[in-house]
């Protein structure tokens, strides 16, 4: 991927932070925390991404309250 998720969430956070710095309007103060939040999203994004990996969730990865819950189904088919 490259610099580039890292460059677009700079931008991105950039154009959050100036607009909060101009906003008079508190409506539009929490608009621009929200822009500033989704930049840290493509960050992580951009961080944790690897090319032509997998995702981390597979079907044999549950949790132990759903394990039980599929188990408590299965006994009453």
């Amino acid at each position: 991927m490259g610099t580039w998720p890292h460059l677009a969430a700079g931008w991105v956070l950039l154009i959050a932070l100036y607009g909060l710095v101009t906003s008079r309007d508190l409506i539009h103060a929490i608009g621009c925390l929200a822009v500033a939040q989704s930049s840290t999203y493509l960050l992580l994004l951009g961080v944790g991404y690897r090319r032509g990996a997998t995702a981390p969730c597979t079907p044999t990865s549950r949790p132990a309250a759903v394990r039980s819950s599929i188990r408590s189904c299965r006994r009453w088919r």
